[in-house]
């Protein structure tokens, strides 16, 4: 209750909801920068009516770039100098698409991606950062590891330090001055003959600062014992030496490169006018020569003032290119802006102390340290934790909407309803409620009455992901799994199809986005869409399902389907979908535990399902929604011989990240309802472990659990590892009547 207007919130959330509108804009991103996470803050703290936002970005987390020598240093640890890009867009609402640009269209409105279709756009916005330049000196791109882009830097760092004891900084600015003390300052007790040295270039160190600053950074580098080698250049890099403009050779180890920054190489590919060194030429409302197409950060030539690249100007920028995109959008003229030159500059010194430099004034103490640690860890919490602003959920309307339908549901805070294929009915619900006949234990996919090598499913699941082209992939491998289960090929697919409520246009970039991904995925099966439905809905990302038919494949082994004692248990790929994203989406995990997992969905069971018929398999199915235990109960309960199994939930194949969550106490929304359909065919042999609720995990692209003879392992084994299938060996069948040993 707002007791200031005398109006109910969920008044307000009601108005909302009532006021349908279309989306009828694409805002497209480039690049998480720190300009851009400024105004997708901006933009989402008062969402534009009808305006889609979407981020493209090549790197799921951001360094802030203030705060990597004090990561260097030990100060911070890896995620307090990241921000998590797509926790950020979920709890924003705004699109991820995890990709790298390779050129731009402006005139046509197109981004080229690499490996997947183009992105259109209405409105488009470029922060991509730069690379430090390799241009002049010979041998640089080979032998360095470069500064920027600053987000490469900290993953690749320290491992390169690590080997060696000899490193030089290319380059006297700021950067090399606080990388330079920081590892000076993280491995002073571990490396007593590592040896650093900083080559400024021909302006000397800290050329852009007062003399004041020079002097007291040169000071502390000297009293660490950091060899500063001034007015001269490096003109060549070789793998174990530094030849210089004044012809001395400098031997290295190795060489980090910090000199000014170049544009990168895409970006000389669009059509966007750049200046000299190619920096994108913005005027003072950030717009390009078109004026649809705006751009901020270091890659850019604002209004022609030549500006330092720096991230203040990058920070400094998310707000008022967010009002200008807005302005735009809304058919508003957008304000000018001025940047103040005179900023605050503070350099950390890796004692405990910082220079502190604005106008001409500086000023070197404790103070100035904290100062900058304070401002640092503020800007990068603002991101990764936006509970820290305490009015920022009431002004984020459909956010608020969201928290109240999951406490109605009574959903804990761990459980925050899944997607993909685990936002499904429950077994319990299905079996209460439907006929026998569609509910009884049968296999993956349903044999078509009076075609006896026909089989047929249909699968649907929501969005998992909010890249379109991505879910395409994911929903076509979730539906083809149910026939490759049934040992048959694919032979026919209908799409089924939900888009979100938006204008001609949007609906035509959305569908083909999707489409694209099915087909890909389709082609490697030898199947196309053969045709399908298609609804629009409420839901603001796609909604995707496949009717699918499957020809029998012709497998001569008379033992199929009768299963043995001893006989072999196999899973193919990993498990632990529902807990990872789970995980990620109630902010317990890291958003980069995703990547493999989405790797595995994107690439299904198709390649497996290419040997299958080379397999001496007795009975299989593919584990999806209703976790690993109940389709392996299934599995069993097909057998006459009334068998049980045996498994090891030790051995079971689980995804980086899942014994993370599970300690931290993530469950997915299904879990419960999975294990509670399980639990009383279960017998453990020992003490239930925290590993065992894997068993209950809800899957989407789930691998294949499938039975051999025990005869045949070595055989069996053999064609799997040549083919290059990922497969572990989990479990036996005993002589248990449908029950599942836990051992």
């Amino acid at each position: 209750f707002d007791s200031a207007s005398g109006l109910h919130l969920l008044d307000v959330i009601n108005m909302f909801k009532q006021q349908e509108i279309p989306i009828n804009n694409d805002l497209v991103l480039i690049g998480g920068g720190h300009s851009h996470i400024m105004l997708m803050m901006e933009l989402s703290k008062n969402p534009i009516q009808g305006n889609r936002i979407t981020l493209i970005s090549k790197e799921i987390d951001t360094p802030y770039s203030g705060m990597i020598p004090g990561f260097i240093e030990g100060i911070y640890s890896w995620r307090e100098t990241h921000i998590d890009l797509y926790k950020l867009c979920f709890k924003l609402n705004i699109r991820f698409i995890h990709s790298e640009v390779l050129e731009i269209s402006a005139i046509n409105k197109e981004i080229i991606l690499k490996n997947r279709p183009k992105i259109k756009f209405d409105v488009l916005s470029i922060n991509t950062g730069i690379q430090s330049s390799n241009k002049t000196i010979k041998g640089a791109l080979k032998y360095c590891v470069p500064v920027k882009p600053i987000s490469k830097l900290s993953n690749n760092f320290l491992t390169e330090i690590k080997k060696n004891n000899n490193i030089a900084f290319i380059g006297g600015g700021p950067a090399s001055v606080e990388l330079a003390l920081g590892l000076q300052k993280r491995f002073t007790n571990t490396k007593s003959n590592l040896k650093i040295s900083i080559i400024t270039g021909k302006n000397g160190l800290l050329s852009s600062f007062p003399n004041k600053t020079r002097k007291a950074a040169k000071q502390t580098l000297q009293n660490v014992q950091i060899n500063v080698i001034e007015k001269v250049e490096v003109i060549e890099v070789q793998k174990d030496t530094l030849i210089l403009s004044d012809k001395t050779k400098l031997k290295i180890d190795k060489s980090i490169l910090s000199t000014n920054g170049m544009a990168p190489e895409w970006i000389k590919k669009s059509d966007i006018i750049l200046n000299r060194n190619n920096f994108i030429i913005v005027n003072n409302k950030f717009q390009t020569n078109y004026n649809y197409v705006f751009a901020a950060g270091d890659i850019v030539d604002f209004n022609n003032q030549n500006l330092s690249k720096s991230g203040v100007y990058a920070v400094k920028s998310g707000k008022p290119l967010a009002r200008s995109i807005r302005g735009f959008i809304q058919k508003k003229i957008p304000v000018p802006y001025k940047f103040n030159k005179n900023y605050l500059s503070i350099i950390g010194l890796s004692n405990g102390l910082a220079i502190a430099t604005k106008y001409n004034f500086t000023f070197t103490s404790r103070f100035s340290f904290l100062l900058k640690k304070l401002i640092d860890q503020k800007f990068v919490k603002k991101f990764n934790d936006l509970n820290q602003d305490n009015n920022y959920i009431f002004r984020n309307l459909f956010k608020v909407f969201d928290v109240i339908i999951q406490n109605n549901k009574n959903i804990p805070s761990y459980q925050m309803q899944c997607r993909g294929c685990a936002a499904k009915v429950d077994f319990n619900s299905l079996k209460t409620t439907l006929s026998k006949e569609i509910i009884t234990t049968s296999e993956d996919a349903i044999n078509i009455n009076n075609y006896p090598k026909l089989y047929q499913s249909v699968d649907m699941i929501s969005s998992i992901v909010s890249d379109p082209y991505l879910l395409g992939k994911i929903a076509a491998n979730h539906a083809i799994s149910d026939i490759i289960a049934v040992n048959s090929k694919l032979i026919s697919a209908l799409m089924i199809l939900q888009l979100p409520f938006s204008n001609s246009e949007i609906n035509s970039r959305d569908l083909e986005q999707v489409t694209s991904g099915a087909t890909e995925v389709l082609k490697l099966a030898n199947c196309s869409i053969s045709g399908g439905h298609t609804m629009i809905g409420k839901d603001k990302d796609p909604v995707i399902g496949f009717s699918v038919i499957g020809e029998k494949k012709s497998v001569n082994n008379k033992t199929l389907g009768k299963l043995k004692v001893n006989d072999i248990l196999i899973l193919t790929e990993r498990i632990g979908s529902g807990i990872i994203f789970a995980g990620i989406n109630n902010d317990i995990i890291d958003s980069y535990y995703q990547i493999e997992v989405l790797n595995q969905m994107s690439q299904g069971n198709i390649n497996f399902s290419k040997i299958s018929d080379r397999l001496k398999i007795l009975s299989m199915t593919d584990i999806t929604g209703f976790g690993l235990a109940n389709h392996l109960l299934n599995l069993i309960k097909r057998d006459v011989g009334k068998t049980g199994l045996t498994i090891y939930p030790d051995k079971i194949p689980i995804f980086n990240g899942v014994t993370e969550a599970l300690s931290k106490n993530v469950r997915s929304s299904l879990f419960e309802k999975n294990f509670n359909t399980a639990q009383k065919e279960l017998v453990y042999d020992r003490e239930i472990k925290l590993i065992d609720e894997i068993l209950y995990d809800p899957q989407t692209v789930g691998g294949l659990a499938f039975i051999i003879p025990k005869e045949e392992k070595v055989k069996q084994f053999k064609i799997l590892k040549e083919n290059k299938i990922n497969f572990t060996e989990i479990g036996f069948v005993n002589n248990l009547d449908n029950k599942i040993r836990i051992t």
